[in-house]
Parts: structure tokens; C-alpha cells; sequence
């Protein structure tokens, strides 16, 4: 089962239902040219798996008032360039503001395991925690190729320290993904891809045949699909 969503506002919205693990499961699905999000999240519960979403006026994937997500083998990428974009491809939060107040929600968990993160802008995920002790704030990234440079170090605290491996684990940070075309939406990879060969078996075992149906479970890559070698 292959789905392709393209041209709309938001690609797919979910709202509600965090603690059902089965709100929404998305595999082999592409969503591109999204003007507002690719996928928007409110406190609800998703799954992916060989997921592939591009050129998204805000995030491609937004999974905000807490939740509960867990991606695995996708490509979050956002080259989009019809505008200024002010979100980048991940963005991670834990309240919903209204015009009374600021509410706060549960981040039970937010897993991307061998996933590319990737996009035309820097950095391209933003994990924006709002803390409170009344609340939880789970996030993991493990193998996963990421686009994060902040030389200016305007990213501090604990849910930017790289070293803590209880939220990041094995990961390449600003590695090249080497896509075949991103700006036609063409998230294939090549040789030169740094997520070659890099994902944990553990997981590619969970899905163990890529977006195009061939075998990764001996040399897992990053993302949605295989590398092959372009012509």
C-alpha cells in the first residue's frame, strides 16, 4: 500500500488520542508541497514507517501539545522555496497556546530511529520544551542523519548537549544525504550519502523492506529508501 499526497495545506492533521498507539500509522506513504505542514500532530499518537514528506511552508512534520510519535526509516526534508520559512522540517513542542492561556501536555515519547532529517535551511529541527514538573518531555534521536549546525550557539541547554545519549545516540550530524534530486521531490539516495550503511539493525529489522520494496536488513541506510548508484 503507496500513498501520495501533494498540494495541500496541511498534508495530514491528527489530533487527540495520544495514548492510543494506533491513532495514525503511515507507511510507504509521500506527502509534498504542503503550504502550511506536511503532517501536523496535536497531542495524538503516530507511527511511520518509509515516510517521505518535502517542501512544506512551515514544518514537514510538527508534532506539538505533547504526544506521542515514533518514526522509523523516514526522510523528513524540507526544501521548500516558494517562501521565507520560519519553522524548520522537525519541530517538537509540548503546549498549545490559546487566547486565554498557555496549555501544557504530556511528550510521552518522540523516537526517529534511522531516519534523515535534512533541509535547505539550519538548523533543521527544533525541539521547543516549554518545562514544567507537572509534565513529561521524552525524545530520542538514535541513527539518524541530521542538519544541525548552530555556530553561533543560539541552541543551549539539555535538549541541545549532543553527548547525552539518553536523547541522542549514533547519529551524523550535517553529513551529506546525497539525494538524487531533492527539489523534484526525489529522495532516492546515492554512494555518497553519509547514511549509507549507518542504520541500526534493530530497526531496520522492524521494517525491513525500504520504500521501493528492496531488502535492507544486511546493510540498513537512513531514511526511507536504499542507496543506489545514479546513472
Amino acid at each position: 500500500n503507496h500513498a501520495t499526497i501533494k498540494n495541500s495545506t496541511v498534508g495530514i492533521l491528527s489530533d487527540g488520542n495520544q495514548n492510543n498507539p494506533d491513532k495514525l500509522n503511515i507507511t510507504n506513504t509521500q506527502i509534498y508541497n504542503s503550504s502550511n505542514f506536511g503532517i501536523l500532530g496535536r497531542g495524538t499518537s503516530i507511527h511511520t514507517e518509509n515516510l517521505v514528506i518535502n517542501r512544506s511552508g512551515q514544518s514537514s512534520f510538527a508534532g506539538t501539545y505533547g504526544g506521542s510519535y515514533n518514526f522509523v526509516h523516514s526522510t523528513l526534508a524540507n526544501y521548500w522555496s516558494n517562501s521565507f520559512r520560519q519553522f524548520p522540517a522537525l519541530l517538537i513542542n509540548n503546549f498549545q497556546e490559546t487566547a486565554d492561556a498557555l496549555l501544557l501536555a504530556d511528550l510521552d515519547e518522540a523516537n526517529f530511529n534511522n531516519c534523515i532529517i535534512f533541509g535547505n535551511d539550519n538548523p533543521e529541527f527544533l525541539i521547543d520544551e516549554i518545562e514544567d514538573a507537572s509534565v513529561v518531555f521524552n525524545f530520542k534521536f538514535t541513527n539518524c542523519l541530521v542538519r544541525f549546525d548552530d555556530p553561533t550557539n543560539n541552541f543551549t541547554g539539555p535538549n541541545y548537549d549532543f553527548n547525552d545519549v539518553s536523547k541522542y545516540e549514533n547519529n551524523i550530524f550535517n553529513g551529506n544525504p546525497n539525494f538524487r534530486n531533492a527539489s523534484e521531490n526525489d529522495f532516492i539516495i546515492g554512494e555518497e550519502s553519509s547514511g549509507n550503511n549507518q542504520g541500526n539493525g534493530t530497526f531496520a529489522l522492524q521494517v525491513p523492506l525500504d520504500i521501493l520494496g528492496v531488502n535492507r536488513t544486511t546493510s540498513p541506510d537512513l531514511g526511507a529508501y536504499q542507496h543506489i548508484v545514479f546513472e
